[in-house]
């Protein structure tokens, strides 16, 4: 028998709230990293039995599986939802989720930067199927940033000369570098200038 397995089978798993657990386990992975945390870090974060993670989980891999998903249903879903807002223009769309970003980034209450970017960091070639998770999912936000633009695009909102998926990249490029620099102690007011800067160079339809 495994130690796995025999982990699983020693004892009844209690039950737990599962959102409450996850979204510890987010700041628990966003501050240290998935290779800096060990499942006794978890169970001492989240109040959950070992057992029971396990039995939930299978794995610290499974587990950050689930915090991937968390994120990307709660931290996420705020962040973008300037993208997703049909009310907004496309130069509006941007302002906001870059704005936001600037915000989330910074918040007190919650490590700094951007989970997907943090976490990317902090991932070694031995858990290359974790680093493909974080890669898939901003790989679908970045898709969903050059939709948004795409149509922009196509509703005559950018100049002709104007290449989405470039323009998509370049705003990826900055929010991630607005992570780093939060990572790094910049200032909401700091990191509201870098959008600014970006802003300002906005392809606008003549």
């Amino acid at each position: 028998m495994t130690e796995t397995k025999a982990r699983r089978r020693a004892g009844r798993p209690r039950v737990f709230d599962t959102d409450a657990a996850l979204d510890k386990a987010v700041r628990l992975f966003w501050q240290r990293g998935y290779e800096a945390t060990s499942m006794a870090d978890l169970v001492a974060e989240t109040g959950v039995a070992a057992a029971s993670l396990y039995a939930a989980f299978d794995n610290k891999a499974g587990l950050f599986a689930a915090v991937i998903e968390r994120y990307a249903a709660t931290f996420s879903v705020h962040l973008y939802a300037p993208i997703n807002d049909p009310a907004l223009s496309t130069y509006e769309a941007v302002k906001g989720l870059l704005e936001r970003a600037a915000s989330s980034f910074s918040e007190p209450g919650t490590p700094a930067g951007c989970f997907m970017y943090s976490a990317a960091a902090a991932v070694s070639p031995a858990s290359a199927a974790i680093e493909c998770l974080l890669r898939d999912k901003r790989i679908a936000a970045e898709a969903l940033l050059i939709e948004r633009l795409q149509r922009g695009a196509a509703q005559g909102e950018l100049a002709a000369d104007t290449d989405p998926a470039v323009l998509g990249k370049f705003i990826n490029t900055v929010m991630e570098g607005m992570s780093v620099q939060a990572r790094d102690g910049a200032t909401i007011d700091e990191l509201l200038s870098i959008a600014k800067m970006a802003l300002d160079r906005w392809p606008a339809a003549i």
